[in-house]
């Protein structure tokens, strides 16, 4: 496990726990569902949402296979687009995990498969969270360059939210340092 496993540089987290908790069930019969039904879209759909949805209520053991099982599916059936979301998904569990160097290949592929595959605008949440991912390794010069470039790209597209959520990520790390 790396410096600081337990220690996460800004962590999200979800306002309404319980109403996750019901659609993570809700994403569960559904995945069961689709299996029975040998629906693999409906499968992928499913193992997306469920692995994003776990990790953000802490349970990245039960999220990180999964998200592996997800990307292995956008793989299979060529949905480009999942495969990037669930890569982003799967490294940011692996980080919460410990498990950060994994964490950092697998932000990387996600950000090289999304210029690949013309997939730009998850560049920017892909970068945000690599960045974290760099500051809770104590890497700040490389975080740091991570917050900068999403922060280009967020200014680029005008969202708001997402620019002042790097701001203030720029702001923390500063403050660390």
């Amino acid at each position: 496990m790396d410096r600081q496993a337990t220690t996460f540089f800004q962590r999200f987290q979800p306002g309404d726990r319980a109403a996750l908790r019901q659609q993570i069930e809700q994403d569960y019969e559904e995945l069961e569902q689709a299996r029975t039904d040998g629906d693999e879209r409906r499968q992928l759909e499913c193992l997306s949402r469920l692995g994003h949805r776990l990790t953000m209520l802490g349970e990245e053991k039960e999220a990180a296979p999964l998200l592996g099982q997800a990307f292995a599916l956008a793989r299979l059936v060529g949905d480009q687009r999942l495969e990037v979301v669930n890569l982003l998904h799967l490294a940011t569990a692996q980080q919460y995990l410990g498990q950060r160097h994994e964490a950092q290949d697998l932000f990387q592929q996600a950000l090289q498969k999304a210029r690949d595959y013309h997939q730009e605008q998850y560049e920017d949440a892909i970068l945000q969270h690599q960045g974290s991912c760099y500051a809770e390794q104590g890497m700040n010069l490389q975080a740091r360059t991570c917050f900068e470039q999403a922060l280009d790209l967020r200014q680029q597209r005008g969202d708001p939210h997402a620019i002042e959520a790097t701001r203030q990520s720029l702001a923390a790390l500063k403050a660390l340092e």
